[in-house]
C-alpha cells in the first residue's frame, strides 16, 4: 500500500533512487526528539532503525498510538511478594469488542472454555431466580 512500484525500465535507467544519507540522518535526529518513537526503537538494532524514513516512523506511531488504553469495567493490577521474588497479577473484565472471526483467528475461542462461560452465565442468572423462589416459598 505504501510502496512505490517501479518499472523494469526505470530500474535499468537508475531512475529509482534511495533516500540520501542526509535524509536518514535527519530522520534519526527526529527520532531522538520523539519519546514515543524512542521507546519503540530502542529495542531495534540501531543500524536497522536508521533505515526508517520519517513517514515510516510516523506510520508506526499512528499504528501504535491508535491503540490507546482500553477502559475495563474491572481492572486490578497488583505486584505480589512471594518468597524472594515478586509476581504480578492482572485481572481485567469488560465487554468483548473483538469480532468472532478475530477471536477464532487468535485462538481465544475453545469449546470447553465456552461451555464454562455458559455455565457461569447460567449460574449468575439462576442464583437470583432461585433466591427469589425460596423467598416467596418462605413468605407463603
Amino acid at each position: 500500500m505504501f510502496q512505490q512500484t517501479a518499472t523494469p525500465e526505470e530500474i535499468n535507467q537508475g531512475a529509482v533512487h534511495l533516500p540520501a544519507a542526509s535524509a536518514a540522518a535527519a530522520d534519526a535526529s527526529h527520532a531522538s526528539r520523539d519519546p514515543f518513537i524512542d521507546h519503540y526503537f530502542k529495542r531495534i538494532d540501531p543500524r536497522v532503525a536508521e533505515t526508517f524514513t520519517h513517514e515510516q516512523r510516523e506510520a508506526i506511531k499512528a499504528m501504535f498510538g491508535a491503540r490507546g488504553m482500553a477502559q475495563h469495567a474491572v481492572e486490578v493490577r497488583r505486584s505480589l511478594p512471594i518468597g524472594r521474588r515478586r509476581y504480578y497479577l492482572v485481572l481485567l473484565l469488560g465487554r468483548e469488542r473483538r469480532t468472532f472471526g478475530r477471536l477464532h483467528a487468535e485462538g481465544a475461542i475453545s469449546g470447553s472454555f465456552n461451555l464454562l462461560g455458559y455455565a457461569i452465565t447460567a449460574a449468575l442468572w439462576a442464583l437470583p431466580a432461585a433466591g427469589a423462589a425460596l423467598l416467596l416459598q418462605a413468605i407463603l
